[in-house]
């Protein structure tokens, strides 16, 4: 009888280790991808950001500070890196610039240096400045390259619902938004994350209330900072509320309804006469209140807190005219027969 032979049984274990040394390598592979990608930032987006780091911080704590901003992706590659490259590397603290697309040395380099800490520098905006002045001023503290920063103004889109239906293009686009303040600026900042900070702040600073108050006068916001800016540039702060009774009056008036205010021809000449004549006040623009009805197209400077509420909450009067004294004060009338008797430095 013929003897048959036995067929070996496959070991299904050998099987299992097989795929378990084949799935382990896949995944050590693909971490090792990741880490390589991970330390030398080969797929981070380019994304740049200010960062505080307390002194003498440890890699641990700056990986999560890293990771919290978006910098980095993985807190534990980057503390081990960082242990094994920096050991006994202090950080001196301090707030730096940094950027995702950074590698991790270059982030330690720039971390762990008291050269790269950004310095800062403090500016106040003065109520009623405009938009070129404010641009200026920030050049000339060493905030901005001036004409990098007039080119954000002009053609920044900035993502707020007060800007909506400006047009990007023109130097004044923001114009009334620029809240003047003081602030705390970075040296040789990125014009755009300069700008927004003003832009935060007007957002704030006008308020719901304030946006229900303009709507129950018949305003826009757009409207109300216009009508607000011309306020700032023509009151003083003990009459603000009259004459913004006179510019509410006038938009009311079917006898006297030319804003005819002299800020806004100082807005279309471009400099701050003390007196301007009457040629000026025929100049054919559509900033000119004298020559056009109603409001102007947009605000003529950045009107603070104190003109915004006035504009909001003006006096009970029936005055039409004012007329700027020696001394600084308006005198004010309610009809044309007494302002041509009120003595007056303006035409």
């Amino acid at each position: 009888m013929a003897t048959r032979k036995r067929r070996k049984k496959k070991n299904p274990f050998g099987l299992i280790y097989i795929a378990f040394i084949l799935g382990v390598s896949m995944l050590l592979s693909a971490w090792i991808i990741m880490s390589v990608n991970e330390l030398l930032a080969l797929a981070r987006p380019d994304y740049e950001t200010v960062i505080e780091i307390p002194k003498d911080a440890s890699h641990g704590e700056v990986a999560k500070i890293l990771k919290k901003n978006n910098v980095i992706e993985h807190r534990v590659l980057f503390t081990l890196f960082a242990t094994v490259s920096k050991r006994g590397v202090e950080y001196p603290g301090g707030e730096y610039k940094v950027n995702s697309n950074m590698d991790y040395r270059a982030l330690l380099r720039r971390l762990t240096s008291k050269k790269a800490v950004l310095n800062t520098v403090m500016v106040t905006i003065p109520e009623g400045y405009e938009v070129s002045q404010i641009v200026e001023l920030l050049a000339e503290k060493g905030v901005c390259d001036k004409a990098a920063l007039e080119d954000a103004v002009a053609n920044t889109d900035f993502d707020y619902d007060f800007l909506d239906g400006i047009p990007l293009g023109k130097s004044n686009r923001l114009e009334g938004y620029m809240f003047p303040d003081t602030y705390e600026f970075y040296k040789n900042d990125e014009p755009g994350r300069v700008i927004k900070k003003f832009l935060d702040n007007f957002n704030i600073k006008f308020n719901d209330e304030m946006k229900e108050r303009a709507r129950e006068l018949g305003f826009t916001t757009h409207e109300l900072i216009t009508f607000a800016s011309i306020v700032e540039r023509e009151a003083t702060a003990k009459d603000r509320e009259n004459i913004s009774s006179v510019f509410h009056n006038r938009l009311s008036s079917k006898t006297y309804p030319y804003l005819e205010s002299c800020a806004t021809v100082q807005y279309v000449l471009g400099e701050r006469k003390k007196i301007i004549s009457i040629a000026d006040t025929k100049i054919d623009n559509e900033y000119n209140t004298y020559k056009y009805k109603g409001l102007p197209p947009g605000p003529i400077a950045n009107p603070g807190l104190d003109a915004i509420e006035a504009s909001l909450y003006p006096s009970d009067t029936d005055y039409l005219f004012f007329a700027l004294q020696e001394d600084g004060t308006h005198k004010f009338s309610k009809t044309y027969e007494e302002h041509l008797k009120t003595p007056k430095i303006n035409p």
